[in-house]
């Protein structure tokens, strides 16, 4: 199955891939909200997205969060599964020129190691690289996180160094260019 999108009143579309559907987050419902902000409270999550976990309350961090979003250098969406089930968020941001950083979080346990990631990324790549135009999407992960390093291979990034970070991390920095995409996609390299 293919990426697709349609137009959504805040002009951000909803892109789908496989079992996942990405829906910009201004029009998360209040399920989604509590989903968001249990996986921000999470330790272990927040330890794999390197920060501490969030101790604002929900209204906060939705505000906190709405605002990031409509900011013009991000394009921030909720991962819904097939059961449109919130999972997780995705995003670009530090969108500049021709590049911008890519996160994702899938919170829920229950869709780790199940492909769901990939899936997103796709989704958000096929955005990045075709409606947006970039030429390149970078990201970090750490070392300790083999998960998300499998996940980002898996769609075609590649490993560009590895830096020492803070708590005796380390960060790993990948990058996929729009050309290497635009090949395995003709190859028929996407899942």
């Amino acid at each position: 199955m293919t990426a697709t999108s349609a137009p959504t009143r805040d002009a951000q579309p909803v892109l789908a891939r496989g079992r996942v559907t990405l829906r910009p987050l201004a029009t998360a419902g209040l399920a989604a909200w509590k989903r968001i902000h249990a996986h921000f409270r999470d330790p272990e999550i927040a330890f794999l997205n390197g920060t501490p976990p969030s101790r604002m309350p929900m209204w906060l961090m939705r505000r906190v969060l709405r605002s990031d979003a409509r900011r013009p250098d991000r394009r921030t969406y909720g991962v819904f599964d097939e059961r449109d089930d919130y999972v997780g968020t995705v995003e670009l941001y530090d969108l500049r020129g021709a590049e911008a950083t890519l996160g994702i979080i899938i919170g829920e346990r229950t869709h780790w190691g199940r492909g769901y990631g990939p899936e997103a990324i796709e989704a958000l790549l096929e955005h990045a690289f075709g409606d947006l135009g970039l030429e390149r999407v970078r990201l970090h992960t750490f070392a300790d996180n083999p998960r998300a390093q499998a996940a980002f291979k898996k769609v075609g990034f590649v490993e560009l160094r590895r830096v020492p970070a803070r708590n005796d991390r380390i960060d790993v920095q990948m990058a996929l260019e729009r050309d290497a995409w635009a090949a395995r996609h003709r190859l028929g390299g996407a899942p």
